[in-house]
């Protein structure tokens, strides 16, 4: 009996983002760049995903980094997909639960830090619209998806997403 063949899955380049919703309280934390295109722009927590790392860990990584605290992933809160100059691009917004409270900046990175409620949102400069709206789902508790790790199981990083929300689906006549 012939081997069985390991067919490699295509791949894409793909432009892959996460973001870390930190909520405590009925209030998120937000974050001021201090550099590049969105200086003096608020936002959550984020970045990109390294190599051989899964985005949830890319987000908490992030949080580490960025705020100096750390947190336990819920669920997916949004993902914003899209295609930039043919580049494809994905971003995943994670909502987490903080460990602890005290926010030590980054400020080659960071310049500021806040806790804002949902009507003080408003009040922000925002990097974009997109930041906005995903900040105020996270702090309406909104996670579109749980997470499972499996990882133990698989002896691999191994994360599964559920939806929890049951929709319905239209049968066709055929």
């Amino acid at each position: 009996m012939p081997e069985p063949q390991i067919v490699p899955m295509r791949s894409n380049l793909c432009d892959l983002g996460v973001a870390a919703c930190v909520v405590n309280n009925g209030r998120i934390l937000l974050i001021k760049e201090s550099k590049g295109p969105h200086s003096s722009k608020w936002g959550v927590p984020k970045g990109f995903v390294e190599s051989g790392e899964l985005p949830a860990q890319a987000a908490l990584r992030e949080l580490s980094e960025e705020c100096g605290i750390s947190g336990e992933i819920i669920g997916i809160t949004a993902i914003r997909e899209r295609v930039k100059s043919d580049q494809t691009g994905v971003f995943v917004a994670y909502l987490v639960t903080p460990n602890n409270l005290e926010i030590t900046l980054n400020p080659e990175e960071i310049s500021d830090f806040g806790w804002y409620s949902l009507e003080e949102l408003d009040s922000v400069e925002w990097l974009s619209h997109t930041m906005h709206s995903i900040s105020a789902a996270s702090i309406n508790h909104y996670s579109s998806m749980d997470m499972v790790d499996y990882s133990e199981e698989k002896n691999e990083p191994y994360l599964v997403h559920f939806v929890q929300k049951k929709v319905e689906i239209p049968e066709l006549l055929i």
